[in-house]
């Protein structure tokens, strides 16, 4: 890009970063006219825009599920599975459209509900040519459709899930179930490339599956109803992957990887293993699974099929009249939105990503320093990256700004090291960001991402040998280079954001005025009538794409807005 684009890049994206503006105090010019403020200035900003981000988060986003009976319809039908007081849950209009409440207190662990394991639809994972995804949604079909042959009539699902088919929906709003236009408004070239294929595996799918009594629609909705309501599960006979009655109610509490880690900790400790019995065996089997729910049994006579259950415990605790939620994994808003139809805003566990992979970082050197022996340091560069404890962690910026892009910046920063400073890094654990990445070694790790950093749990794993677990003080001119490496790797890291955000067909800005348009955005459809015709269910994914790519503007729009508070610049190169 030129200096002149991108200055007019940045000037665009300072003044619709946030659809509000920077302010005048923030306002850019140039890449290179940007006041630097305080410390205590940039603690503030950060904490009035985590407020903005709580306000933005009082009302999660409306589901976009489309159901064939009404909510009282969905209580009685829950009520007759589950007689009042045999379980501490109940449908309950929610925030999310609709879900399970707490009736009275609920702990970590608790039990929430029970289903036999012969009620449930499933398959067991691999050992097949056609994927388990395909495989469990003909297998909802055939159920439905009473079976085949001689075990028609003795199949106890098909009575249970022919009562239950009104409870499932018509449509779950998935984005790889949208047109390929409204997909390509999703303009975020990550979203845009993993929904489409998606997409086009889904059709394939239900095309080359299709017959006289198995229409393309009807797979396609059975399989927009497995990548939405299915678990894995562990059982004696393999891996499952199942649909289960009732327990598909429960919605998704997005997490951020710190703060699944304490989650995780905390339900191992509330399923830990009893001493002895039965109940020990079950609860090892959800202790190595690390999931809520799980397969138990009794391992007398009757076998495993005549006696499993299939089990759904609390993950954390709620107090009476909260709904219930538990966790889908650490999905995106994108992956959510592909495979779920819905998004909450704010995401904790959502980012962007501002580089594909390791390589990917490694092959930008636009902004580095072509001074000194380049190839070699290069070559030593590539050898740590590559062997970085968080290979696989996303590059990426994510909701909180630049403590919560720590291991974005801190891969950045061993970019620009060299020398002394190349040796000071160390590949540590983070607790904030919930897993390990490249800080400094010392009494000031975190560098210029200084957020939870007395949390830091620093272990053995260093870059450089010999290094004593005692910190030693830094010399003043150590600290100024480790200074101008972390503000190289924040210039690197606003200067993408800058490149991404001009690359989009609009801005923030105009899509927030486009919402406006269209009635305050996303509409709620719960209560909607299933036979809308298409150009309104379409109306509906444009507007939902138009939200979703306003979140990934905003969240690269606040990064960038940070690290001008913070009197860094986007490089140029």
């Amino acid at each position: 890009m030129s200096a002149p684009a991108f200055d007019a890049a940045v000037r665009r994206v300072s003044a619709s970063s946030s659809g509000r503006g920077l302010g005048a105090a923030h306002r850019v010019g140039s890449a290179h006219r940007v006041a630097r403020v305080s410390h205590r200035q940039h603690a503030s900003s950060r904490k009035a825009r985590a407020a903005r981000v709580r306000r933005r988060g009082s009302a999660a986003a409306p589901c976009a599920e489309k159901y064939a009976v009404s909510t009282e319809d969905a209580k009685a039908m829950f009520d007759a599975r589950f007689p009042p007081g045999s379980v501490p849950v109940a449908v309950r209009e929610t925030a999310c459209g609709r879900g399970l409440v707490a009736l009275r207190p609920i702990d970590e662990g608790d039990l929430l509900l029970s289903v036999p394991w012969r009620h449930t639809v499933h398959v067991f994972e691999g050992g097949d040519d056609d994927p388990d995804d395909l495989r469990l949604a003909l297998e909802l079909l055939r159920v439905l459709d009473g079976g085949d042959g001689d075990d028609g009539p003795e199949d106890e699902r098909v009575a249970v899930w022919r009562a239950y088919r009104p409870m499932l929906p018509s449509s779950t709003g998935a984005a790889a179930f949208w047109t390929k236009r409204n997909v390509d408004e999703l303009q975020h070239a990550d979203a845009v490339e993993e929904t489409h294929a998606l997409r086009a595996r889904f059709e394939a799918s239900a095309t080359r599956h299709a017959d006289a009594t198995r229409s393309k629609t009807d797979i396609l909705w059975a399989l927009s109803l497995v990548h939405s309501r299915s678990f894995s599960v562990a059982t004696p006979e393999g891996t499952a992957r199942a649909l289960v009655p009732f327990a598909d109610m429960f919605n998704h509490k997005p997490e951020s990887p710190a703060q699944a880690r304490r989650t995780d900790a905390a339900l191992r400790a509330a399923l830990a293993p009893a001493p002895t019995g039965a109940a020990a065996r079950a609860n090892d089997v959800r202790a190595r699974s690390g999931e809520p729910w799980s397969v138990t049994f009794d391992q007398g006579s009757l076998g495993f099929e005549a006696t499993a259950s299939f089990e759904m415990r609390s993950i954390w605790r709620h107090d009476a009249g909260e709904e219930v939620f538990i966790t889908y994994g650490h999905e995106t808003s994108a992956e959510l939105l592909a495979s779920y139809g819905f998004f909450p805003s704010p995401n904790a566990g959502d980012f962007v990503r501002l580089y594909a992979n390791v390589q990917d970082i490694l092959d930008d050197d636009r902004y580095l320093s072509r001074e000194g022996n380049a190839a070699g340091l290069a070559m030593e560069h590539e050898a740590v990256m590559w062997n970085a404890l968080a290979v696989d962690a996303p590059l990426a910026v994510r909701p909180g700004g630049v403590a919560a892009a720590a291991h974005l910046l801190g891969c950045l920063r061993l970019m620009h090291a060299r020398g002394s400073t190349l040796g000071a890094l160390r590949d540590e654990d983070v607790p904030h960001i919930g897993h390990s990445t490249f800080v400094w070694h010392g009494d000031a790790p975190c560098g210029l991402w200084t957020e939870s950093c007395d949390d830091l749990s620093l272990g053995i794993s260093g870059i450089e040998e010999g290094i004593s677990g005692i910190a030693e003080p830094e010399e003043p001119d150590d600290a100024r280079e480790r200074e101008a490496v972390d503000r190289a790797a924040l210039g690197q890291a606003a200067a993408r954001c800058v490149e991404m955000l001009a690359e989009f067909p609009t801005t923030l800005e105009e899509d927030e005025a486009t919402l406006r348009a269209l009635g305050g955005g996303v509409r709620d459809v719960n209560d909607g009538d299933a036979s809308e015709d298409t150009s309104a269910e379409s109306a509906e994914q444009y507007a939902v794409a138009v939200a979703y790519r306003a979140t990934v503007k905003r969240l690269l729009g606040e990064f960038l807005e940070e690290c001008l508070a913070m009197g860094v610049t986007p490089s140029e190169w």
